[in-house]
């Protein structure tokens, strides 16, 4: 299931392929993929390399689902389109 999010969203044009990351957002952040809440704690622990900046790519259905986790979080979420849905904390230069 990762595959066709990741698939879905580099279609979109809003994302590029990365050697480190499942991909990269338009600003240059990566992006990693979890297709559910089960996956979510195994996300945001890989963007714990980056400081948490960066996004996590789901299915729009899980908006809900994820939103309350995300709250205290630097990640944004987006959706498999690459449309935003929580925007990312930039990291200061």
């Amino acid at each position: 299931m990762t595959e066709d999010i990741l698939n879905i969203l580099l279609k979109s044009g809003k994302a590029s392929i990365s050697e480190d990351w499942d991909a990269l957002y338009q600003d240059d952040l990566p992006i990693v993929v979890a297709p559910s809440t089960a996956e979510l704690d195994e996300a945001t622990g890989r963007l714990d390399a980056v400081g948490g900046y960066g996004y996590i790519a789901t299915w729009k259905k899980n908006l809900f689902s994820f939103n309350p986790k995300l709250l205290s979080k630097r990640c944004g979420l987006i959706d498999e389109n690459g449309n935003l849905l929580k925007a990312a904390r930039i990291p200061k230069k």
